[in-house]
């Protein structure tokens, strides 16, 4: 592992790579960008690259310091995650206590705050202070797909390093290369991904596809016809929260072909390009009205996760509104 094996991020990590060369390294980056586009793996790298015996514009990958951390096990890198849906102080303070002392091994210390905006109000301030008065030889890593909700203290305390979405065309050739899917597939699955090819992987996977089939039939061509199919999706899908989310997304890309289909019949366009011809049948039995309106309930579904809704509940009443409708 290394900076080498990240695709699509030049421009992030030429600025790495300038601050080491010219001995400038900063002692608080802030890594934003959407998720899945390598945030996590750059940071990994920079970390390697600090601290490789064997550097040359890239770590080795091969030294004891890279193969440490790259196994997770290295004593003076530590990557925090959040636990229960938020960065609690304890782990910051765990941290910030053992900032007190030299690096056991590493010429850096480097510590990495994976989905940095889950700081509470407690840990938050507690690591302000840290950056505030950061201790010699350590650097610190936010990362954070939503950087807007950190605290603008420590926005400013740190140097921004933005990550960029991914051309499909690279996506591309990560699916091929990571995955063996053939050209065919690999280009279908980039252009769902939204630049991002942690989602692009995701959705490779057969339990999505398979989702995106059974919503597909179950709710699209078979419309109407098919209710009980419908009760027995949101049955199915309802428990497992990510499967929840996958739901919503194919029918969000459904939803959004279907529109697409009426406004100029581009199949182009289309993200469900192997069911052009259902779908095509589908747009001419609904009205645009009813298309947006279903979409509407949808991200209302995604909003109202955030306020615990029954997702059984919402999902049966959603289906049922797509089945009458189409």
């Amino acid at each position: 592992m290394g900076f080498r094996d990240i695709k699509g991020q030049d421009r992030a990590i030429n600025i790495l790579k300038r601050a080491i060369s010219n001995d400038h390294v900063s002692h608080s980056y802030l890594f934003y960008g959407p998720d899945g586009v390598g945030k996590k793996g750059v940071a990994i790298s920079f970390a390697m690259a600090l601290n490789c015996v064997e550097y040359n514009d890239d770590a080795c990958g091969l030294c004891t310091p890279c193969r440490k951390i790259v196994a997770g096990i290295h004593p003076d890198v530590t990557i925090l995650h959040e636990e229960s849906g938020e960065i609690k102080i304890g782990a910051i303070r765990d941290v910030i206590n053992g900032m007190v002392y030299k690096p056991l091994e590493a010429r850096k210390r480097v510590i990495i705050v994976n989905e940095a905006e889950r700081f509470n109000l407690s840990s938050s301030n507690a690591f302000l202070k840290t950056l505030e008065e950061p201790p010699a030889e350590t650097v610190i890593i936010l990362i954070s797909s939503s950087p807007d909700m950190l605290l603008q203290t420590i926005l400013s305390r740190c140097q921004k390093v933005a990550f960029n979405q991914v051309s499909p065309q690279i996506i591309t050739d990560i699916l091929i290369e990571k995955l063996g899917l053939e050209q065919g597939q690999a280009e279908f699955v980039s252009y769902m991904a939204d630049g991002s090819p942690g989602k692009a992987i995701s959705l490779s996977s057969e339990d999505i596809q398979q989702i995106r089939v059974e919503i597909l039939n179950g709710l699209f061509i078979k419309g109407n016809s098919n209710k009980i199919a419908a009760f027995d999706l949101s049955e199915k899908y309802a428990k497992d929260e990510g499967y929840f989310y996958n739901m919503l997304f194919w029918i969000l890309t459904c939803l959004r072909d279907i529109m697409i289909l009426k406004e100029n019949g581009n199949t182009e366009l289309i993200i469900n390009k192997d069911m052009n011809n259902a779908l095509s049948k589908v747009k001419d039995r609904v009205s645009m009205e009813r298309v947006l309106d279903t979409m509407g309930l949808v991200k209302s579904v995604y909003k109202g996760q955030d306020r615990n809704m029954n997702r059984q509940l919402a999902l049966d009443v959603l289906g049922n509104k797509i089945t009458e409708g189409i």
